[in-house]
């Protein structure tokens, strides 16, 4: 598996990479951590006349936490996440995620930014950030904008990014819901979810459901938030029945695709009982 040809850049600060960007004709690629970018260019399905790595440069890589909201800059590797002591205080839910996305050595080189942007369907982060209700800051060489995570996945591989901009950093609220878990039905070869769940709630001390949040990856044509499951729940008492209705209700918010390995229908039923199976793990 040997890629077709390409030019290789490097850009050393953030202003060179745009301006390369901005510079460059054809397709181009950006690469960070490249195990999401070069598996796609070994089998051809990516054919990039131009890559430009980014993944030393010093101002895309680091966590700021702030006084409402914590920004994961792009090229910060999953296990700095993971160690992060505001990231494990406050987002158990993405400690938890990012320790079933593939293997130590993926971890140790791969980058939250570089999954993000490039959006596959079955990849893990996508549920919790859908249900953390991130928001991805992104740039060109002439603006920068923000975009909500609800509207970045266009199609499976194909992210709300514009031609000639770069996904800077991720943002998420402080102020989640206390309770997170993900939980993921993986494929026995690849590891990627078959259907991943983050769910987060409060409850108020009679048990009541404050507010609840669940994103869905994997099952779906497209990452989703379960928000007839969200609906149904809050203010509930929570009980094994409601989370079965609301498991029933959240998996119809999902588009299912048949495809050479499983029917839509089976796709469906499996969402169906990975979302009951989280909210029961919270609830324990």
């Amino acid at each position: 598996m040997i890629p077709a040809s390409f030019r290789y850049q490097r850009a050393q600060t953030l202003a060179e990479a745009l301006a390369l960007l901005s510079a460059s004709s054809g397709e181009t690629k950006i690469m960070a951590g490249g195990h999401s970018l070069l598996p796609l260019m070994k089998l051809r399905l990516a054919r990039p006349e131009t890559v430009i790595d980014i993944g030393r440069i010093r101002e895309l890589d680091g966590i700021v936490v702030g006084d409402d909201t914590v920004t994961i800059k792009a090229a910060t590797r999953y296990r700095e996440v993971q160690a992060h002591p505001e990231i494990r205080r406050a987002f158990g839910g993405l400690v938890e995620t990012i320790g079933q996305i593939a293997d130590p050595q993926v971890r140790n080189r791969g980058t939250l930014g570089g999954s993000v942007a490039h959006a596959d369907p079955s990849a893990d982060l996508p549920a919790f950030l859908l249900a953390a209700e991130a928001t991805c800051r992104v740039m060109s060489a002439e603006a920068e904008r923000t975009v909500s995570i609800d509207e970045w996945f266009i199609a499976p591989l194909v992210s709300a990014l514009a031609e000639r901009e770069i996904l800077v950093a991720i943002e998420l609220s402080r102020k989640l819901p206390a309770k997170q878990t993900y939980l993921k039905f993986p494929h026995p070869a690849s590891g990627y979810a078959l259907a991943g769940v983050a769910a987060l709630w409060d409850q108020t001390p009679e048990g009541r459901i404050e507010r609840v949040r669940i994103g869905v990856t994997g099952a779906g044509t497209l990452p989703f938030r379960a928000t007839g499951a969200e609906a149904l729940l809050t203010g509930q008492v929570v009980t094994p029945e409601t989370i079965r209705q609301a498991a029933v209700r959240g998996a119809e918010d999902g588009q299912y695709a048949s495809d050479v390995f499983y029917s839509a229908e089976y796709r469906h039923h499996l969402a169906t009982v990975m979302i009951e199976r989280a909210l029961q793990k919270l609830m324990e």
